[in-house]
């Protein structure tokens, strides 16, 4: 292979099979993938906001995959042991080149990086073009709707779980009136044994120390 098609060549291919799998391994600088970010609701401001891609990059060392190769060695007629070779190659020129310019673009996607460790990094091209927007929406409830809540390991609906509650309100119930009754012979078990102990112990004895008669002295006298 020509140094043409190492410097020509090699970076177009290599940027097809990114732009279709998402993801391409440069021997020597590192490997780019594109990941997809889901959708996120924000349930306080009410909005939907749209999913998006960002690009991770970790440098590493490592060579070609077997299917970037592959592809590679197809499109451009080659052996795919040569494919490697020639990856290989690039990469280490690419290398020289970033610590030597300290910056190297990259296909307009971004720009590889040297920082003053000597870490390689990677910076995405800022993407100013929204093909989606946030979307404002309303709360809907419908209380008769039943559907599934995650409760520790076990999954169950809405309906057992009002169920649930109604019978802890239920017990939480009996409950209390369980603990008045038993106060209420507390105290009538405490008012007898006090009646016992300071006086007679008749329930119809209105107080609490027994009656004691007295005979009265004579108001005359016999002559």
């Amino acid at each position: 292979m020509t140094l043409s098609m190492q410097f020509v060549e090699l970076p177009r291919l290599l940027y097809k099979y990114f732009s279709l799998n998402g993801n391409v391994s440069i021997p020597g600088l590192g490997a780019l993938s594109l990941v997809r970010v889901p959708a996120v609701i924000d349930f306080t401001t009410k909005q939907l906001f749209p999913p998006f891609q960002v690009l991770k990059f970790k440098a590493t060392n490592n060579d070609s995959t077997p299917e970037q190769s592959i592809y590679i060695a197809r499109l451009s007629g080659l052996n795919k042991d040569v494919i490697d070779d020639e990856l290989k190659i690039l990469g280490e020129s690419l290398k020289k080149r970033l610590l030597a310019e300290r910056k190297l673009e990259w296909m307009d996607v971004g720009s590889f990086s040297l920082s003053d460790e000597g870490e390689i990094g990677f910076v995405p091209k800022t993407v100013t073009t929204d093909f989606f927007l946030p979307v404002q929406y309303n709360h809907v409830l419908r209380p008769d709707a039943e559907h599934t809540i995650k409760v520790g390991e076990e999954e169950k609906t809405n309906t057992d779980m009002e169920v649930f509650f109604e019978d802890q309100r239920s017990n939480a119930g009996k409950n209390k009136w369980q603990k008045a009754a038993m106060v209420m012979v507390l105290m009538a078990v405490l008012l007898i044994v006090v009646r016992f102990m300071f006086g007679s112990f008749d329930l119809r004895e209105s107080r609490y120390n027994p009656l004691k008669f007295i005979t009265p002295k004579a108001t005359y006298r016999v002559i």
